[in-house]
């Protein structure tokens, strides 16, 4: 339940941060402030932990501050760019960009709609975005049109259905090879030794002396 900003320094540092998240420009106190309203209780020892944390940006000329994101997005035309410089390194997580970018999802429908990010959704019915791909015109190929309506008529089993339909169709799943590779990996156990009692008769001692170092002749 969201109670508000709260007392306690950690939670009105975490309101601060998130609202120089969400703001397109830097900001001083005083806008953070009147931004927060009589809830935020400004003092010297949050105004430092707000210079020192890792996810900020402090001007100390302009003594403003403004989030510091993972990646610098500001505009779908930022995103596209971004996308584009990482084409040969495969798609990024979403959940690795809504950090950088407030506006995220609404860009990438977007992008997606004019055809220069291919989106990789979740299997869920929000169908939010998971993975974005650079579309590279250059890579494209043409294909006819029969191909493509049996690549679209093939239905793709969900996740929780796909091992038993693999089974059903005579195929293992990873998990029975990644058992078989764990009990492969596991250290077999040595056999142990056992000491067996020789007895001694009085015939295996004739013509030795006791009382003497045995040497055994040559």
């Amino acid at each position: 339940m969201d109670t508000g900003i709260g007392k306690h320094v950690n939670s009105q540092l975490f309101h601060l941060i998130t609202y120089l998240q969400e703001s397109a420009s830097a900001l001083k106190i005083e806008d953070l402030q009147a931004k927060a309203g009589s809830e935020l209780q400004i003092t010297e020892d949050l105004i430092d932990m707000l210079r020192q944390n890792e996810k900020i940006i402090y001007n100390e000329n302009l003594e403003t501050f403004a989030y510091r994101p993972e990646f610098n997005i500001r505009s779908k035309e930022d995103l596209l760019d971004l996308l584009r410089a990482r084409k040969n390194e495969g798609g990024m997580l979403c959940r690795d960009l809504i950090d950088s970018f407030p506006n995220l999802f609404q860009a990438v429908e977007d992008l997606s709609k004019s055809g220069q990010v291919l989106v990789i959704r979740n299997s869920t019915k929000d169908n939010t975005p998971r993975v974005l791909f650079y579309n590279d015109v250059e890579a494209n190929t043409p294909m006819d049109k029969e191909f493509k309506d049996m690549w679209h008529s093939i239905k793709v089993p969900d996740e929780t259905d796909l091992p038993r339909e693999l089974e059903k169709a005579g195929l293992k799943t990873m998990e029975v090879f990644e058992k078989k590779s764990k009990s492969e990996d596991k250290p077999k156990k040595k056999k142990k030794q056992v000491n067996r009692k020789i007895k001694i008769t009085n015939t295996h001692l004739d013509g030795i002396d006791l009382t003497k170092d045995f040497v055994p002749s040559k």
